[in-house]
């Protein structure tokens, strides 16, 4: 099958034709045959139509500035793009100084391909999956949901490019959480870390922070996630989390302030230096875990010690 668009500017009309389709054999097949033609139509069009995207942001100029210095128009070649409809080719300009050196792409500059060969919806939507699943499933997912191949080894590398940009740009970015209700009652931060082994530097604790907010009634309104890679002294988390937590303070004075963590004595030093004042929280599991161990270590295991437990 193959798709051609045409636009009418002045009636604000788009036709889309789609050669090589037999409609009736599709109608004919089980209703779920048919599903997939119609997945697959989808992709054909959204191929089609992002093409036309790309082809509008080309530039075919002579010469072109980029940061004080001029480039020269090289011959076209072809451009290899992934996008949520799967890969797409077209012919466009690379530019290149007198001094030859690297070669610059227009095109590619004026879509925001940051990430090398993803265009940027793709690569929100795999960031996104991959949050939420390993690389393996995610590859898997966009196979069956969007009929688009990707290997596990290009979303890691797709990943990592994001998660550079978010550290080259976090200092600059000013990210703004879903407002929550006024009837805010509790604030409530909680802090964890867990150890991870980084290459050639044994192991250092990655943290992880939450601010919450609840109503009167206990039932939460909003969550907000704050993370940090392993860094020694966590300094970083600090400085982030405190800032944060200080803002959503601002916009509830009158909330009280809970602090939740585990037993770790960085998490208290912690709180004791930021938020003396708040209500300092143990988690329940820490908690129940250590009293456990105790009633066996002073009835044994057996009856005695859950029924000491459990009262």
């Amino acid at each position: 099958m193959k798709a051609s668009i045409n636009t009418n500017v002045g009636t604000h009309a788009l036709t889309i034709t789609i050669q090589g389709l037999n409609w009736d054999d599709i109608e004919q097949a089980s209703f779920y045959e048919g599903e997939v033609q119609v997945r697959e139509l989808l992709k054909l069009i959204g191929q089609e139509l992002t093409v036309h995207l790309l082809r509008s942001k080309a530039v075919d100029a002579p010469t072109v500035k980029w940061e004080g210095e001029t480039y020269y128009r090289k011959e076209t070649s072809l451009g290899h793009y992934q996008t949520l409809y799967g890969e797409v080719v077209l012919s466009r300009h690379l530019y290149q100084s007198s001094a030859g050196g690297a070669t610059l792409c227009p095109l590619e500059r004026n879509c925001q391909l940051s990430f090398g060969a993803a265009t940027p919806l793709l690569t929100e939507v795999v960031s996104f999956k991959l949050a939420s699943a390993p690389a393996g499933e995610v590859a898997q997912d966009l196979a069956k949901s969007h009929g688009v191949a990707l290997s596990a080894t290009y979303l890691h590398h797709l990943a990592q490019q994001v998660g550079q940009l978010a550290v080259e740009k976090h200092e600059t970015w000013h990210l703004e959480a879903a407002a929550a209700p006024a009837s805010v009652a509790i604030i409530a931060t909680g802090v964890d870390g867990t150890t991870m082994p980084v290459v050639g530097e044994a192991y250092k604790e990655a943290m992880c922070g939450t601010i919450a907010v609840y109503d009167q009634a206990g039932e939460r309104l909003h969550t907000e996630y704050l993370g940090t890679m392993p860094e020694a002294g966590k300094a970083t988390f600090a400085q982030r989390f405190t800032t944060r937590v200080a803002w959503v303070k601002e916009l509830y004075p009158d909330a009280l302030h809970v602090c939740l963590g585990d037993g770790a004595p960085w998490n208290w030093d912690f709180f004791a230096t930021h938020y003396p004042e708040a209500i300092w929280v143990l988690d329940f599991y820490h908690a129940a875990t250590h009293l456990h161990t105790a009633a066996e270590a002073i009835f044994g295991t057996g009856t005695e010690a859950e029924a000491y437990y459990e009262r």
